[in-house]
């Protein structure tokens, strides 16, 4: 037997690290309902699709920029 070529059984057949597996993340899923949900309330209640989808992509920009300057004012270490 060649020991040269590799065998893509044998490959197969090594045991690795189990890893456990790990459930859908839940701050994540919640804030991607939520903006699902603005975006359709906003073309339910009339606003064109265009406009919602600005809406919704400018107001998390805005929120994304809102989290990192509060968390720039909190200072790294605090000191007792």
């Amino acid at each position: 037997m060649n020991r040269n070529k590799k065998n893509p059984q044998d490959l197969s057949c090594v045991e690795g690290q189990k890893s456990p597996v790990s459930p859908l993340p839940v701050t994540p899923a919640i804030v991607v309902i939520v903006v699902i949900a603005v975006f359709i309330s906003l073309i339910v209640t009339g606003m064109p699709v265009e406009a919602a989808g600005i809406t919704v992509g400018t107001g998390g920009l805005l929120g994304i920029e809102l989290v990192r300057r509060l968390v720039q004012m909190i200072p790294l270490r605090r000191t007792l």
